[in-house]
């Protein structure tokens, strides 16, 4: 659809922006990008880009902006600015051939010049996209006009550290299209998708797959040990569509499932529209939709689902298979809270292996090149479609709606929140409207509507947390000279307690007036001496996170030898000891400070029955201190998951967490530590007759 723009300037004079103009959507992937020194480990990636509107002038000679700025800086650049930041993809890791599922839209004038500036980083951490800790891998410019005159509309750039950006762009052919209000610089008609987020009123895919069977390894010693005695991997799925030239485009991309040959992924819902494309032929020549709206062509569109492995140093894929979206929803064993009976063997309509097994439908996994040789030991795990239905937009949302009332379950107490207009996602603390179940003595009678919030005491300035940080350093972490090990750590490639400390202290630090925090150590021997509790760093307490990283760190520059048992009573009475000061000082809307003790362990405690008891004392108490175990490593920690699980009176404020299960989403991981804070610190409040101003 092609429009003319015009808009009025200040003095009320008609301006008119020239030719005709269209919607088109910027694609990103690289390719051979550079692994990480030493370690030989595929990066983590992040692509920032942004916008330059220019006159009809190559690109070689138009002035080069300046270093792409962090998002938060976004909001400086003004009006009247031809060059801003438009958006940065999503985190792509361990992948030196990322393939970025966040899309870039903008109008575009025929026969002017815009030009897409490109910067690819590499994340030093999986902290978050916004770590300062991120190296530029280099930049590549790309003019619309280029790349749209180009072969397949793909242009490909070289970085100055190695490896290659491929832009692709697709003029967007929508038969109802709302065009964007007219603006002198068209960087502020932009706008950033994954293109699978939930619009008004659209059609949505509401899938869910369980692979089984993965082989995940084919090295010569699974031809020797079975496959069940080898580590089994993380994998996640991609969804694709396809495009021209004979590529595939991603669409969608889960989350990983950890360590499971038979994974069940978490429910995904995607919008109907992000399978239309432009192209006439798909790579096997057969007919896709083109524009948003033809529903039919798109259910019939081929597309691709591939599964990937996550290992240390790279991800890499275990095997694909290609059909439909109406072929999933006919292969669905739950339809509409039904199950199929389903009694099929033989190829689908649209050209997929199908196999019925137990009443189910299953789609074989082959490696790339192989998926239409029939060669059956080439078979690398099977897929099986839960759940595959469409659904409208308005219709999905209300129904979550419901089930959620109806399930009566108390809203999440972390939640993602936009803070400021830059739009940049930051984890919060924050409660529900529900009240909590928690039996504190000295409970102020209320009526449920009355009982305040949290948020209402954070607006009111009262929210002052301390926080108190112990870590394990027990010899069943292993020598942390060693990789693989737990506290092991180099070239700025943080450990899994650094990443721990990082993800939770940041959100906490946001509540702390002073983020003066004491750090602690247990399990080590100095001077022959077992400690269960000693000073980490030269201070009694550390400034910040970076201060609490900086202190972990200074321990192994002493005369420490790792040791053991794992015993917590030390550190527990320690942070006690330090609430009690808060709690035995006069009540006052200034002296309400809450303690948090954070414990990162990975093994088992020594008395755990006595541990449990001690911090359920705390709580009968009512002293404002609630303690969080993050478990490091691979031991079993089906003791602290069955405490964590207990009823509340049988629990005390206590959270535990499993580090591996939410390795790869540190702001997940802080909302699960955190969850039940929020609580806790308005419980607290509440027993001591604070009430929000």
């Amino acid at each position: 659809m092609q429009t003319m723009n015009s808009t009025d300037n200040d003095d009320g004079d008609v301006i008119q922006s020239g030719g005709p103009t269209t919607t088109i959507r910027l694609y990103l992937r690289c390719s051979n990008l550079p692994k990480k020194a030493i370690i030989n480990q595929q990066p983590d990636t992040i692509a920032r880009v942004s916008l330059l509107q220019g006159s009809n002038s190559s690109s070689n000679q138009t002035q080069l902006p300046p270093p792409i700025p962090p998002p938060s800086a976004a909001n400086n650049v003004k009006d009247d600015d031809a060059y801003s930041l438009i958006d940065e993809t999503e985190v792509v890791q361990r992948s030196s051939n990322p393939r970025y599922t966040t899309t870039f839209a903008t109008t575009y004038e025929y026969g002017s010049s815009l030009l897409f500036f490109i910067d690819i980083f590499e994340l030093r951490s999986n902290i978050t996209a916004s770590s300062k800790k991120m190296k530029l891998l280099g930049r590549a410019v790309f003019d619309v006009q280029d790349v749209l005159g180009s072969r397949n509309n793909v242009k490909a750039r070289r970085l100055r550290k190695g490896g290659v950006v491929y832009a692709h762009i697709e003029i967007e052919q929508q038969q109802q299209q709302t065009p964007p209000s007219p603006t002198r610089s068209l960087s502020s008609s932009i706008t950033s998708s994954t293109r699978g987020d939930i619009v008004s009123n659209s059609q949505m895919l509401v899938l869910r797959l369980q692979a089984d069977s993965l082989i995940h390894t084919h090295s010569n010693l699974s031809k020797v040990i079975s496959t069940k005695h080898i580590t089994k991997p993380d994998t996640y799925i991609e969804i694709s569509r396809p495009s021209f030239g004979g590529t595939w485009i991603v669409v969608y991309r889960s989350p990983p499932i950890k360590e499971s040959v038979s994974p069940l992924y978490d429910e995904s819902i995607i919008d109907l529209s992000s399978f239309a494309t432009t192209v006439s032929s798909s790579p096997n020549d057969i007919k896709v939709a083109t524009t948003l709206k033809d529903d039919v062509l798109i259910m019939s569109s081929p597309i691709l689902i591939t599964v990937y492995k996550v290992k240390r140093k790279k991800c890499k894929e275990i095997g694909s298979f290609e059909t439909t979206i109406q072929s999933l929803i006919e292969h669905s064993t739950h339809n509409d809270g039904y199950i199929q009976e389903l009694e099929y063997n033989g190829m689908s309509e649209s050209g997929e292996e199908v196999v019925a097994n137990d009443q189910k439908k299953t789609f074989h996994l082959r490696p790339t090149g192989k998926r239409g040789e029939n060669q059956p030991y080439e078979i690398t795990g099977s897929v099986t479609v839960v759940t595959a239905k469409i659904q409208n937009s308005n219709e999905l949302q209300s129904s979550r709606y419901s089930q959620r009332f109806l399930s009566n379950d108390d809203e999440n107490d972390m939640i993602m929140k936009i803070n400021g207009d830059d739009g940049t996602s930051i984890c919060e603390m924050t409660d529900g409207d529900t009240v909590s179940s928690r039996i504190i003595s000295s409970f102020i009678a209320m009526p449920p509507q009355a009982r305040p919030k949290f948020n209402e005491y954070v607006k009111s300035g009262m929210v002052d947390v301390d926080l108190c940080v112990a870590i394990d350093f027990t010899s069943s972490n292993g020598d942390p000279r060693i990789p693989g090990t737990q506290h092991f750590s180099r070239d700025g490639l943080m450990n899994d307690y650094e990443e721990s400390i990082v993800a939770i202290g940041e959100t906490i630090s946001k509540y702390s007036s002073s983020q003066d925090y004491p750090i602690w150590g247990f399990g080590a021997k100095f001077a022959g001496e077992t400690r269960h509790i000693f000073q980490c760093g030269n201070a009694a307490t550390a400034h910040g996170v970076d201060g609490i990283l900086d202190a972990y760190r200074t321990v192994w520059e002493t005369d420490l030898i790792m040791s053991g048992p794992t015993v917590l009573h030390s550190v527990l009475r320690a942070a006690a000891s330090r609430a009690k000061k808060f709690y035995n000082g006069p009540v006052s809307k200034t002296n309400n400070q809450y303690c948090i003790l954070l414990i990162l362990t990975d093994g088992i405690v020594q008395d755990l029955n006595s541990t449990q008891e001690l911090v359920r004392s705390y709580s009968s108490l009512g002293l404002p201190l609630s303690v969080i175990v993050i478990g490091i490593g691979r031991a079993d920690f089906s003791d602290f998951k069955q405490w964590s699980n207990s009823p509340v009176d049988a629990c005390g404020r206590f959270t535990f967490v499993e580090f591996r299960e939410y390795q790869f989403d540190p702001e997940e991981l802080s909302r699960q530590a955190l969850v039940k804070v929020p609580q806790d610190i308005v419980d607290y409040y509440l027993s001591r007759n604070i009430l929000p101003s």
